[in-house]
């Protein structure tokens, strides 16, 4: 074995080491969870068994038996697949990380996934008709299809590239750099190898650039994401408290305590649904995902079946639910209902009605929460600070939970309807 050799098998042996540095990482703490972190986890894999495929060309040199051409066709054929993963998990993390449409998004994966599907056809193929490499007493050789084994990645890096570009302005300057520099160290790095094959120099590019990203780019996108947690978890607990005032604690008890002389079958139910209510904004600050409408829904209805008690038949509620299966932020449809109960049917002195409803479209689950008060005026919602905080927190942590939106439209005189819309392509996620 000579020298030559040597060093090839101690780059390919470096570089796996350092592939196991991003996979460590995020395997640890179960930062995979994460969508983004797991595209990357997919990449550093694939990378890490690319190498270890390569090493077969290395190691065995002289095929001398059967089992020898078998391991190494075996190991060769890792390497070409392994690239192909390698090529759409890098294809997926940019999509994710650019946040393009779903129009989009399908078009590229579809581009993507039909060149990695060749680059995988033709490998598989190559044991038996020698496509892509073949085997012979004196090891790997390349095949008749080889080019095709190096244009794939090309035309994909290129079009990595051009997606780049196109969406600069969705990066800082910083992103940009080392993005293009991913894309630009394993481009020139398969031009080199396809040409001297005597260094395995492919595989270095391709790791140095995985830990270009890993250090100046994913590592700052996790510091952010934590940051993100901290944010959600305070305004959970400020909505939180916000359900839990001083004036509504006085105002149910004192419900409860004049029902256990008037009603005390009625005083009951009321206990129950109060200790409901009080259970469900505990439950809601462990609630880091989002939970099933159902849970969320039966959090609610506590909430208005106490407002009931109070106001009577001042108080009306009509339930259209028709779309169950989905989930939601926890937190979300109370406090929607509570600014309907307090700034719309009680500014009206005979009271009113709340519809909440439910619907779903091909792209997306709906919530609405509309009533028949007097609306309100931009003034009054920026005025009332409280509510104001209370719509923008669910606004903010249904945006970055489940990539939702909220909408508010009030008229004066003509009531308020707010609509949360839930795309359907984070649900099956």
């Amino acid at each position: 074995m000579d020298n030559l050799i040597i060093a090839n098998i101690a780059l390919d042996l470096f570089c796996l080491i350092l592939s196991l540095i991003p996979i460590i990482y995020l395997v640890n703490d179960q930062r995979y969870q994460y969508k983004l972190n797991r595209y990357f986890l997919g990449i550093s894999i694939a990378n890490g068994t690319m190498i270890i495929g390569d090493l077969g060309d290395w190691c065995i040199r002289d095929v001398a038996t059967q089992n020898l051409s078998i391991i190494l066709s075996l190991l060769s054929l890792l390497f070409y697949v392994s690239s192909a993963f390698l090529l759409y998990f890098f294809a997926q993390y940019l999509v994710e990380y650019l946040k393009l449409t779903a129009k989009a998004r399908r078009s590229f994966l579809t581009v993507a996934a039909l060149l990695c599907a060749v680059q995988i056809f033709f490998a598989v193929l190559s044991p038996w008709t020698g496509a892509f490499f073949r085997i012979t007493e004196n090891g790997y050789q390349r095949g008749a299809l080889f080019a095709i084994s190096q244009g794939v990645p090309l035309f994909c890096y290129l079009s990595f590239t051009y997606l780049v570009i196109l969406c600069r302005k969705k990066l800082t300057r910083r992103e940009l750099f080392f993005f293009l520099l991913y894309i630009f160290i394993p481009l020139v790095a398969g031009v080199l190898q396809m040409f001297f094959r005597g260094i395995a120099v492919l595989n270095v590019g391709v790791t140095l650039a995985l830990l270009l990203i890993f250090v100046n780019i994913q590592s700052e996108r996790d510091l952010l994401m934590k940051q993100q947690e901290k944010e959600l978890m305070e305004s959970r607990i400020e909505i939180m408290l916000s359900q839990i005032q001083p004036h509504f604690l006085y105002n149910a008890l004192t419900t409860i305590s004049q029902l256990c002389d008037a009603d005390p079958k009625q005083a009951k139910e009321a206990i129950h649904d109060f200790a409901c209510f009080l259970r469900g904004n505990m439950d809601a600050l462990k609630s880091k995902a989002p939970i099933p409408f159902e849970q969320e829904l039966y959090h609610a209805e506590n909430y208005l079946a106490l407002e009931q008690q109070r106001f009577q038949d001042r108080l009306r509620i009509v339930y259209e639910i028709t779309a169950r299966d989905f989930s939601i932020p926890s937190l979300t449809l109370q406090p929607i209902v509570e600014n309907a109960v307090r700034h719309g049917v009680l500014k009206r002195e005979e009271g009113g009605q709340i519809i909440i409803r439910t619907e779903e479209t091909d792209q997306a689950f709906i919530v609405r929460v509309a009533d028949d008060g007097p609306g309100i005026s931009n003034d009054s919602i920026t005025g009332d600070s409280q509510s104001h905080i209370g719509i923008e927190n669910v606004r903010s942590r249904l945006a970055i939970l489940c990539q939702g939106t909220l909408t508010l439209q009030s008229k004066e005189g003509m009531g308020t309807i707010v609509t949360v819309v839930i795309p359907k392509e984070v649900q099956s996620e």
